[in-house]
């Protein structure tokens, strides 16, 4: 249907103006003569009223040329300006039907986009299940969206990003147990560790801080020990109590207590008396 569209065969009549300034060159000799005469005019106090008087004389002479010549270009655009507005006019005649259509066009464009989009969700949740990952974890390259874009690329793409998901989760769990094994060998909660490993820090930083806190743990055991040994040095114990015998202070009691809890909780009070020296034994039932 489009290739029957054709404009009827149409000139323009079109003669190009000449321009010309009849006795250019007597009017060019006049021009440079007031120029030259006035081109070294000295200007001081006692010349300032003629120098500004004589300026006048030029513009006004400048003037009346730039005035001719604007009367000129409107005359000569004049037969342009009316031939452009035809011309436009007829274009957005043409426009008014092409806007609809590069309109549906668009609306089209989008569709097929949107469907090739929901194919693509689809082939992803359909290969997640292969790779064993979170279908969620996987972007969408906008380039798939195309239509030049094959099947086949997408699907070799897809599977090369769902192996490294699976391989990055994979590396993720060898720390964790990494990470977990260390923390329990020093006595350490790996909880908060494992948290920084899941949001993005690094492994080796994470060992090398758990040692450091280990250690640091470790230290402040011994201090602790070794002040509660030196207070035992001048403690009495009074059964139930302990007393300072120089100052008479009750420094500690012991008392019964029937905890009930779970495991990991046990284990998190199990690590908070012996990081803060108290002691504890169990009590068999």
């Amino acid at each position: 249907m489009a290739s029957d569209l054709k404009l009827p065969d149409y000139t323009i009549d079109y003669r190009p103006t000449v321009i010309s300034i009849n006795n250019f060159d007597q009017l060019k000799t006049a021009v440079e003569a007031y120029a030259a005469k006035y081109q070294n005019l000295a200007v001081s106090t006692s010349t300032e009223k003629e120098a500004k008087a004589s300026r006048a004389e030029l513009r006004k002479l400048k003037a009346a040329l730039d005035d001719r010549r604007k009367e000129i270009k409107k005359d000569y655009a004049k037969p342009y300006k009316e031939f452009e507005s035809k011309v436009k006019s007829l274009e957005q005649t043409l426009q008014s039907a092409i806007d609809p259509i590069d309109s549906a066009l668009k609306d089209l464009q989008e569709r097929e986009r949107y469907a090739r989009q929901q194919d693509v969700k689809k082939l992803i949740n359909e290969m997640a299940v292969t790779y064993k990952v979170d279908p969620e974890e996987v972007e969408i390259d906008p380039t798939w969206l195309n239509k030049s874009t094959s099947h086949s690329k997408i699907v070799n793409e897809l599977a090369d990003g769902m192996k490294t998901i699976a391989k990055q989760h994979q590396q993720l769990e060898t720390d964790i147990q990494t990470i977990t094994a260390l923390c329990q060998a020093q006595s350490l909660d790996p909880s908060g560790w494992v948290d920084q490993l899941k949001q993005g820090q690094d492994v080796s930083y994470l060992l090398t801080a758990i040692s450091k806190t280990a250690d640091k743990k470790k230290e402040q055991k011994k201090l602790a020990e070794a002040k509660a040994a030196e207070a035992r040095t001048h403690q009495i114990d009074r059964g139930d109590s302990i007393v300072d015998k120089n100052t008479g202070e009750v420094v500690s009691k012991s008392v019964v207590l029937k905890i009930t809890g779970t495991i990991d909780q046990m284990q998190l009070l199990h690590d908070f008396m012996e990081e803060h020296g108290i002691k504890f034994e169990r009590v068999m039932s």
